[in-house]
């Protein structure tokens, strides 16, 4: 559903007042092209550079201090999660700012700056204090483990973890058990995933 113009002003002067009581989460979200997210939980103390280039999805919760760089496109899928302290970014200038040292402010053009589009699938989780590096897909249903540094392309249902982070695991082990445990669950399950473990 599309916000109103009220609902557009007021969301990020909701986000600032809250401020005045600490980190909280803020729920309902604004997207860039004006379509409301109603269960999308946003810390008031997370930074999303270029909100317009952040592609969305709904049930999506984004962590107290975490920092979300959509500046060269960043799409989080329905349903993730991304903890606290957490930062996802599309470019990295530390290689291009060693090389032009002073000059680096003065030019426009830059050699060794790094950008490219990280997505991030529907049902994924990013552990606390974990960095995601440009040009980085995870697929659906993917785990990161907290303090892992992650870049790279990685199949459905991976969990990662390390710096750098190598694929240790797939989720689908433990969802298959707690499924065994909790069967009236799978429905829910099979309708984002597609099919059971």
């Amino acid at each position: 559903m599309k916000a109103s113009l009220a609902r557009r002003l007021w969301q990020p002067v909701k986000r600032l007042v809250s401020r005045l009581w600490g980190p909280r989460m803020v729920y309902g979200f604004v997207r860039g092209d004006g379509e409301f997210l109603p269960n999308t939980r946003l810390s008031n103390s997370a930074v999303v550079f270029a909100p317009d280039k952040l592609e969305i999805g709904d049930h999506v919760f984004i962590g107290h201090f975490s920092v979300l760089d959509a500046t060269y496109g960043l799409s989080i899928g329905e349903g993730c999660q991304i903890g606290f302290f957490t930062g996802v970014f599309t470019h990295s200038s530390h290689a291009a700012v060693r090389l032009y040292g002073r000059e680096y402010v003065k030019v426009s053009h830059k050699q060794a700056y790094h950008t490219a589009q990280v997505v991030i699938g529907a049902y994924s989780f990013v552990g606390a204090h974990a960095t995601v590096l440009p040009g980085t897909r995870l697929g659906k249903g993917s785990l990161v483990s907290a303090y892992s540094q992650v870049q790279g392309e990685f199949p459905d249902y991976a969990i990662l973890a390390g710096q750098p982070a190598k694929q240790v695991g797939d989720t689908r082990r433990k969802d298959a058990q707690l499924l065994r445990q909790h069967p009236e669950l799978a429905v829910h399950y099979q309708a984002w995933a597609g099919e059971l473990p």
